[in-house]
């Protein structure tokens, strides 16, 4: 669980640093906010266990349960626990890659096929920008 937080911290820092303004600031604030992220998840990494028993109660048998730690002590079972955590962190990343694509492809056509839209928003944007 700690290294697909960790995952996540990597997919994460980027979109967050394209959010803020650059200045001498923005790397020490997402460092420091990336360190009560972690602090935090530390501490409630017990409840996120506490929630996963009841969890799997839903999904598997006591059976299930068995077979999947007999699974886990071979070699292959081995092998998934060590290659899960990191696969699942770049698929997310790939899956963040694609919806920022999607999404930016999505908002093209939708501004280009509602001119009125398009408009508004460049006139909110002149009016949110300082003077």
């Amino acid at each position: 669980m700690m290294q697909i937080m960790g995952g996540m911290e990597k997919n994460i820092r980027p979109v967050m640093t394209n959010s803020l303004p650059p200045g001498d600031y923005r790397e020490k604030l997402i460092d420091l906010f990336f360190e009560k992220f972690q602090d935090h998840s530390k501490a409630e990494m017990p409840q996120l266990l506490d929630t996963a028993v009841p969890l799997y109660d839903k999904y598997f048998s006591r059976e299930d349960i068995k077979g999947l730690i007999q699974f886990y002590e071979t070699p292959l079972g081995q092998k998934a626990l060590s290659v899960l955590p990191q696969l699942s962190i770049e698929l997310q990343g790939e899956g963040m890659k694609l919806g920022e694509k999607l999404g930016r492809q999505s908002m093209m056509e939708v501004l280009s096929e509602h001119p009125e839209l398009q408009k508004a928003l460049e006139e909110a944007q002149k009016g949110a920008q300082p003077q």
